[in-house]
């Protein structure tokens, strides 16, 4: 939209007022390249040869920002609402932060062995170094820029935020060093409100929903409000704040932004519920008016028919207590007998609830819900009435979409955390890693990792244990995948214990009786395969 003489006049002497010309003008713009239905052009206007159901569904192809921008703060604030009050939206968030995050995707670092020209000894040594000093910057709440989460209880907060409100960003400030925590890296999370265009100014082509790009369409700052635009406070603008360059001098990150992208050029993301926003509320309504007709079914009530269709007979009067009656009213109650006068018949009132049609309704709707939300229908109901087979095949199309969720949250928000953290760790010298700022490739050699979580959880305990067993004999798999599969723990962290476990045993006398037919080890005898060591 071009600005004419006036506006930049009237900008100039007063802001408000001229942000305001400006919004109109850009609504009645919105308006006017909306065909309407009274006065469509020919380019616009429905085809004869096209169904008359979508005759007037004729919708515009546009870029990814005029397509998500527009309706994002409505399809925020319904999300939200929706996520604190409807049941099906409540249980499809919980169950993919349940499922995808749980107790939090955990650090298993996997240095380059190849890159770095180490021994399996010398990485598993530098390994066992790095969990430690990181899980003394993650398990503390002094790494929330807040301090009232850790790491791993933010992980739930950023993939909630997301599902909720399309995106969340994550502040990297540095904080002061303590006795406790020797690292200043900090993590201070924002909902997607808090990021937008700086005085809330129309969206130009290098700026959108508060992200500004290079001209190579790279994002390079976010502009951060001061305050929540819909919060309370009063005092200064709503829409006041500053600019976030994504990276520093130094090329450390300083801003994350988490988002599925969806489409080439998409500013910013949409909340997981926005394609079936209007079917939950229209589900909602429906089941309260259902609730509210059982409600009133279970009032019994008579009516009584007289001959010339007025009031009731005397003998419903107010001095006829005797006959169950209190004013106008009829009392009933247990073997009561209450006489009518001559020409009155009574007839109860049947309302037909509880609907029968009302759950296999409501189930067809929520299988719908759940092809878009990518959930299956059990998994969104918590209700696995099928075979095991269809219940086993439901639990495994549902860990395809956690597993693709729990791989966008650690490349998102898990791995930029950990990089940025080890870099300060080298700098200071708790962690030793020779030429990590020298050669970018012995960087990535060192910051390789993978976040596994928690397991899928089992259905035949006995028949999938027995499954990774065969593969890890067959040399098809790692104990350390196969432990993260099955229980969510990790080899490494276990072995120990495991071991220590292991000799209390054989001092006791108390180790497993080998089962019928299996070769007896020989004393002093080591193991065919040393993996077979316990």
């Amino acid at each position: 939209m071009k600005l004419s003489v006036f506006d930049r006049l009237v900008a100039a002497v007063d802001p408000a007022r001229g942000m305001q010309r400006l919004r109109v003008r850009a609504a009645m713009e919105a308006l006017r390249a909306m065909p309407s239905l009274g006065a469509l052009s020919e380019e616009n206007a429905p085809a004869a040869s096209a169904p008359a159901a979508g005759r007037w569904w004729r919708p515009m192809a546009r870029d990814a920002k005029s397509d998500t921008l527009r309706q994002l703060g409505l399809q925020r604030g319904q999300s939200r609402e929706l996520a604190r009050t409807s049941p099906i939206a409540v249980g499809a968030i919980n169950t993919n932060v349940d499922r995808v995050v749980g107790t939090g995707l955990a650090l298993s670092a996997q240095p380059h062995r190849g890159v770095l020209g180490w021994s399996v000894e010398q990485a598993l040594e530098w390994k066992q170094i790095v969990q430690s000093e990181f899980s003394l910057f993650a398990d503390s709440h002094e790494s929330d820029f807040a301090q009232e989460q850790n790491f791993y209880e933010q992980q739930g907060v950023v993939l909630r935020g997301t599902l909720e409100s399309g995106d969340i960003f994550t502040l990297m400030p540095d904080g002061e060093r303590t006795a406790t925590q020797p690292y200043a890296l900090r993590i201070q999370l924002l909902e997607a409100d808090r990021v937008g265009n700086p005085l809330g100014q129309l969206d130009t082509s290098l700026m959108a929903g508060g992200v500004r790009r290079a001209v190579t369409g790279a994002a390079d700052a976010y502009f951060v409000y001061d305050q929540h635009p819909g919060g309370y406070l009063a005092g200064g603008s709503l829409y006041a704040g500053q600019w976030v360059e994504r990276l520093g001098r130094s090329g450390r990150r300083r801003i994350l932004h988490h988002f599925r992208k969806l489409r080439p050029d998409q500013p910013r993301g949409l909340p997981y519920l926005a394609p079936i926003v209007d079917c939950i509320k229209q589900i909602a309504r429906y089941t309260e008016a259902e609730i509210m007709a059982a409600v009133i079914s279970a009032y019994f009530t008579v009516f009584i028919e007289t001959p010339d269709g007025g009031g009731t007979a005397p003998i419903f009067g107010a001095n006829d207590a005797d006959a169950g009656g209190i004013g106008n009213e009829i009392g009933l109650g247990m073997g009561a007998v209450v006489g009518l006068a001559p020409g009155e018949k009574p007839h109860t009132s049947n309302p037909g609830r509880p609907n029968p049609n009302f759950e296999p309704f409501i189930l067809a709707v929520i299988k719908q819900m759940g092809m878009a939300l990518g959930l299956p229908y059990e998994l969104l109901v918590k209700q696995f009435n099928a075979s095991y087979s269809a219940s086993k095949a439901a639990l495994l199309d549902a860990w395809v979409y956690f597993r693709s969720v729990r791989t966008w949250l650690a490349r998102s928000f898990c791995q930029p955390v950990y990089e940025t953290w080890l870099a300060e760790a080298v700098a200071i010298g708790r962690v030793p890693a020779p030429g990590f700022f020298a050669d970018p490739l012995l960087r990535w050699a060192y910051t390789r990792a993978v976040w596994p979580g928690d397991s899928m959880g089992s259905i035949n305990p006995k028949d999938e244990v027995a499954a990774y067993v065969a593969a890890i004999e067959a040399r098809l798999m790692t104990r350390e995948r196969a432990e993260w599969e099955l229980w969510g723990t990790d080899f490494n962290e276990t072995l120990d214990a495991k071991q220590a476990e292991q000799d209390r045993l054989k001092d006791a006398d108390l180790l497993p009786t080998p089962k019928p037919g299996a070769a007896a080890p020989q004393p002093g005898s080591a193991p065919a395969n040393p993996e077979d060591q316990p």
